[in-house]
């Protein structure tokens, strides 16, 4: 009998061992997009890999246009560094107490933004959002019309932002998310810079644009290996590693678009590769669902949130050749079943049971439901997707 099971569990880890390391159906060039071609489309049809209209992208990238590139030695109140150049947010589910007589330290209040984490006098959140944002925009824009104004000012953007040593930001994180009266910054605030993964795909979409330098892009590659190395040796880089929710997701789909995105694409096979019994094994129940998220005061958001981040990941798995799409724990818990969890209520089908304290509004998650559409060649998730669409 102990023979038996000791064969059984070999045989187990064999065929997980063997199903991880299979070369995924296909490589794509970037991690959010299957390469797209505009063809006869006109402006108002909508892109599905985009979960956007072509007239919407070019509006957007216009607005950008005429935008000023923002530093984070704008703000006028220093971090606790004393270097302006030093990123600083304020953790967004933190109020004052106003129980105590200075307010401080601050209380939580999941699901409830604090307002003064817009203060860009003092925080940087905003800027970062707005920066990456505008990057996007007209990247995407030159790489569907190849128009050189749009590539221009997506350099601009991204050299007086990461680049330009006097107003360039330091590839660190050392006080995101801080709590005033508790603590400068936390491993909880690396999930600000989720936003950066999608420049590493703007930046693929700017490669062909002849103003694009060597010395540009060699910059662009050396900001994410400083912030790679920050990530995985910082004592809040070490400390979010751990988390048992979507932080820990985004965590490893940050370091390994972002370990992929330098070249160090062992580092990224690795991070995906263990992602399966780290992360899908410990936050995937057998019936798909996501309890950590469940828990939360916006439960329908966190795990749209949440999936998202599998979905990146399993996109750089795609890349470099590990496939978690098809994974599956012993007992079933695999990311199909997360995202066929979901889909009822995207659908309409079904009314979601648990807290949700503000309307759900997530259309850009068509875009990635898009991407599971193609992996797993199956049109289960039409209904989905054109819901999200109507939002």
């Amino acid at each position: 009998m102990k023979w038996l099971l000791k064969t059984t569990a070999a045989i187990i880890l064999s065929t997980l061992t063997l199903l991880l390391q299979q070369p995924a159906v296909k490589a794509e060039s970037f991690l959010h997009y299957e390469p797209i071609e505009i063809k006869s489309l006109s402006e108002e049809q909508v892109f599905l890999e985009l979960a956007e209209t072509l007239q919407s992208i070019l509006y957007a990238a216009d607005m950008a246009l005429k935008e000023t590139p923002d530093s984070v030695t704008h703000k006028t109140i220093l971090p606790p560094s004393g270097d302006p150049h030093d990123y600083v947010s304020i953790g967004k589910y933190w109020w004052i107490d106003t129980e105590q007589p200075s307010g401080s330290p601050y209380t939580n209040q999941d699901g409830r933004i604090n307002p003064e984490g817009n203060e860009s006098s003092r925080y940087d959140h905003n800027r970062l959002i707005r920066t990456a944002s505008n990057i996007h925009k007209l990247s995407l824009a030159y790489y569907l019309t190849g128009k050189a104004e749009y590539a221009a000012k997506a350099i601009e953007f991204l050299e007086v932002f990461f680049i330009n040593t006097e107003s360039r930001m330091n590839p660190n994180l050392d006080f995101a998310q801080g709590i005033p009266g508790k603590v400068l910054g936390r491993g909880s605030g690396i999930i600000d810079t989720v936003c950066l993964i999608q420049i590493t795909d703007d930046l693929r979409m700017l490669e062909k644009s002849p103003l694009y330098s060597k010395d540009d892009a060699e910059a662009m590659k050396q900001w994410f290996s400083s912030y790679l190395d920050w990530m995985l040796t910082s004592k809040y880089g070490i400390h979010e590693s751990k988390a048992s929710n979507n932080h820990g997701v985004w965590y490893d789909a940050q370091l390994s678009a972002y370990a992929l995105f330098i070249g160090n694409r062992d580092l990224a096979a690795q991070i995906v590769r263990e992602a399966a019994a780290r992360r899908i094994d410990q936050q995937i129940q057998p019936d798909g669902s996501l309890p950590k998220e469940l828990a939360r005061t916006k439960s329908m958001s966190y795990t749209t949130f949440n999936l998202r981040a599998f979905i990146t990941m399993a996109r750089v798995g795609n890349q470099v050749g590990v496939n978690i799409w098809d994974y599956s724990s012993p007992d079933g818990r695999n990311i199909k079943k997360a995202i066929d969890y979901l889909i009822p209520y995207l659908e309409g089908t079904a009314q979601w049971q648990y807290e949700q304290i503000v309307p759900y509004h997530e259309p850009g998650f068509a875009r990635y439901l898009y991407l599971a559409k193609i992996q797993y060649g199956t049109h289960e998730y039409d209904q989905a997707i054109q819901n999200l669409l109507k939002n």
